[in-house]
């Protein structure tokens, strides 16, 4: 693995292949999206290579977010794992569907899509830990499930402290961190299954956008 480091943050990139967990310099763990209102001293250069990294993870996320809902499905058994089933729609505590058709989504400006990234990836390390502990209970022989909730946690917590150092970098303020939490036990086996099918559906299509959005990005700020 590389790390790139700037007058104000460090940034996780691509290189051995693993994800390890920089803390960005100044920024706290608890609230990594309070950033800046005012643009940091990086050149145009560094900033670019900041965001042509991101992107990178961006890319991985979202391969790695459609093994892992691909995984899920397939150890909680029926009804889930059946090509008919249909899940019932649940809301996710803190965490809403990209709702923005993907045109809509591809017209706001870059500022807005890094916005609405950075309030999905302030959440998502919480709820896919919470995932976790609810199939340690329930499939506690799933290792390799729960090796990919962990590594997903791990990842989403990487990507969101690369959003604010980007957002730092652009003078883009990012939004207050909501709560990350599935709340109380479930009230049976199969919903609590349905909610994290649902936390592992939106981290893939929270995935996609963030792929989509970087990409946007990385062609207005190239190398």
């Amino acid at each position: 693995m590389e790390v790139l480091t700037g007058s104000r943050c460090s940034f996780w990139c691509i290189g051995s292949g693993q994800w390890d967990l920089w803390c960005l310099p100044g920024v706290d763990r608890a609230n990594p999206l309070s950033s800046a209102s005012s643009p940091s001293s990086l050149s145009q250069q560094e900033v670019a290579t900041k965001i042509k990294q991101t992107h990178s993870l961006a890319v991985l996320l979202k391969h790695r977010s459609e093994q892992l809902l691909a995984e899920y499905v397939r150890q909680q058994g029926e009804p889930f794992s059946s090509p008919d089933f249909q899940p019932p729609a649940m809301a996710v505590p803190g965490l809403t569907s990209p709702s923005v058709p993907p045109e809509a989504w591809l017209a706001l400006s870059n500022e807005k899509r890094l916005w609405h990234l950075a309030v999905a990836y302030a959440t998502l390390p919480g709820l896919l830990g919470s995932v976790w502990r609810q199939q340690a209970d329930l499939n506690p022989l799933a290792s390799e499930l729960h090796r990919q909730l962990e590594a997903a946690a791990r990842q989403c917590r990487g990507l969101a402290g690369n959003l604010e150092g980007i957002m730092g970098a652009l003078g883009v303020s990012g939004p207050p961190p909501p709560s990350s939490s599935l709340g109380g036990p479930a009230t049976s086996a199969f919903l609590a299954k349905l909610s994290g099918y649902h936390v592992c559906r939106l981290h893939r299509d929270w995935a996609r956008r963030s792929h989509e959005a970087l990409g946007l990005l990385h062609t207005k700020y190239p190398l």
